[in-house]
Order: C-alpha cells, then sequence, then structure tokens
C-alpha cells in the first residue's frame, strides 16, 4: 500500500510546486510596475483585481498584465491617476493629481489613449461599491477639510463589529469617541470601509463594503446603518 501512495504523493507535490510557480511568474508588461505583483493571474499575465510596483505602483484591474478597467496609479514623483484604464494607458473617465507650480492641482475628465481630451465637472462624491448596509448617508455638513464615520445599528452605536477597516489615501487619523475621523484631508480622496457585524436581528454575520470618492471639499460625514 505503501508504494501505491508514493507516486501519487510525488504528482500531488509536483502540481503544488507547479502552480506556485506559475503564480511567482506571473507578470506585468508595463516596466514602470513589474517588479512586485500580487494578484489574479491568467496565462502567466496580471488578470482581474492586483497591486504592481516597482519605481510607480498601481492597484487596481488588470488584463493581459497591463491595468485595464478602474484602477489607482501612483507615479514616482507622487502624481496619481485614478479612473479607467485600457490596455496600460488611462482611456475613459479618471482624475489626475499633480503639482504644477508646487501647488497641488486636480483635472477632472475624459482620457483617450493616454491623452486628456474632455473636462467634466465630477459630482460632489461617486459610490462604487456599498453592500450589507440598512441604509447609508454620506453628507457635507460644512467647509473644512474632513471626513467622519459612524456606525450604527437599531438606533445606537454599533459596538458589535470586528475586522473593521477605514482606510483614505490621505489625511490623518484619529478616533473621537464613537466617531472615526480623517482631518486634514485634501480631496478629491478615495475612502474604504468594510467591517464584520451581526444583522439587526443577531440572527447571521455580514460583512459591510463601501467604497467611495469624495471630490468636493468640506466637511464630510458618512453614517453606515446595519
Amino acid at each position: 500500500m505503501k508504494n501505491k501512495l508514493i507516486p501519487l504523493f510525488i504528482v500531488l507535490l509536483l502540481s503544488g510546486m507547479a502552480e506556485t510557480y506559475s503564480q511567482d511568474s506571473c507578470k506585468v508588461l508595463k516596466p514602470e510596475i513589474a517588479g512586485k505583483y500580487e494578484g489574479g493571474c491568467k496565462k502567466g499575465l496580471a488578470n482581474g483585481k492586483g497591486v504592481a510596483q516597482d519605481t510607480d505602483k498601481y492597484e487596481g484591474r488588470f488584463k493581459n498584465g497591463l491595468p485595464d478597467g478602474q484602477g489607482k496609479y501612483t507615479w514616482a514623483n507622487g502624481d496619481k491617476y485614478n479612473g479607467a484604464w485600457k490596455a496600460g494607458m488611462k482611456n475613459g473617465e479618471g482624475t489626475l493629481m499633480y503639482k504644477l507650480n508646487e501647488a497641488d492641482s486636480v483635472l477632472n475628465g475624459i482620457w483617450a489613449n493616454d491623452t486628456f481630451v474632455k473636462k467634466i465637472v465630477p459630482p460632489p462624491y461617486r459610490v462604487f461599491i456599498a453592500r450589507d448596509f440598512d441604509r447609508y448617508s454620506i453628507s457635507k455638513v460644512r467647509d473644512g477639510s474632513k471626513v467622519s464615520l459612524k456606525l450604527e445599528q437599531n438606533g445606537m452605536q454599533n459596538v458589535n463589529v470586528t475586522d473593521f477597516s477605514f482606510h483614505a489615501d490621505n489625511g490623518s487619523y484619529q478616533t473621537i469617541s464613537n466617531t472615526y475621523v480623517y482631518s486634514q484631508v485634501n480631496f478629491p480622496v478615495n475612502i474604504k470601509i468594510t467591517y464584520t457585524t451581526q444583522n439587526k436581528l443577531k440572527t447571521t454575520y455580514i460583512h459591510p463594503d463601501l467604497e467611495i470618492t469624495i471630490n468636493e471639499p468640506g466637511e464630510w460625514e458618512i453614517v453606515l446603518t446595519n
């Protein structure tokens, strides 16, 4: 019996090694971000959601080894583009944040083959993902440079929360009482919020997920209710 099991063990071992090798050899075809890659892979090329980094960094969707779909690109000099990509080039609606004469500048519009073709006025905020909420609100309460978050359930603070993550791509983070706050925010700002909690009937666990971009400067309040 032992002798029959040995070949099977070798086959499984080699299969696992081949799978690992395939993932390790997954390539990104844009040299500026080809140094390190983590994410989906298909036929040896980055495919699906992933993060690639070298002198520059890209986080978002890939196809055939190149940025394709929604994603955020950060250049070595600190300039950032958040928006649509196709075949490794800016293509579609997006926002470019860059320095002009040492001042922060923002360009919102439509891009084609890496070329800016049309300026547009973005909405105050845009929701990309909103999952597992009874309701949510996103409101500008006054002028300023702050984003605050409250978690509620059955009319009270939701204290039954685990695996909590509140991430903004800039600003200074702190917790004040039952409110989570990013201050000194530069807009537009991309925000991702995830956590685990019970539903309001306490019958099952859910995994709320919110991803938004706030374009308009101000003091903003996000309230998530489960």
